[in-house]
């Protein structure tokens, strides 16, 4: 059986730096359904908190202010992990952003190793952002001032 953490290791906190995919789970009460996304600005404030950006319309968010536990599954060190945590709202809407999003965080309560048993992950998935190159270095450099600053 593998091991349950309860902090980031230096790896996994390199791999939760914004620009890797993070899957995003959690129950939705009211509507009783499990809400996914994948999401990019993914940061490891520390190795108990991790925070995102997500537009500030996502219905992710009415889970978010319950303080409700979400999952946020990602791939380093050869395998897929999962982080469940509770979370809150960071901010509503982050100040002098172009893009209108809020901030979450989550708490780390455990991580686990979900890679199914005799399995390694030999290439971590890559996906490219498809607009300007510019609106991408300055979305980015937004979000990561923005996540950090609070």
């Amino acid at each position: 059986m593998k091991a349950i953490e309860t902090v980031l290791t230096e790896e996994m906190m390199e791999a939760l730096q914004g620009q890797n995919i993070v899957f995003c789970n959690a129950h939705h009460q009211e509507i009783g359904k499990v809400l996914s996304s994948a999401l990019s600005w993914v940061f490891a404030v520390d190795d108990q908190t991790v925070r995102f950006a997500v537009d500030s319309k996502s219905k992710l968010l009415d889970i978010v202010k319950e303080h409700g536990e979400i999952t946020l599954s990602f791939f380093a060190k050869e395998s897929v992990y999962a982080i469940s945590g509770q979370s809150g709202l960071v901010t509503e809407k982050a100040d002098k952003m172009t893009l209108k999003m809020a901030i979450v965080e989550v708490k780390v309560n455990e991580i686990r190793d979900i890679t199914f048993y005799g399995a390694q992950i030999t290439q971590e998935p890559q996906f490219i952002k498809t607009y300007k190159e510019s609106l991408i270095k300055k979305l980015d450099h937004e979000v990561k001032e923005a996540v950090y600053s609070y």
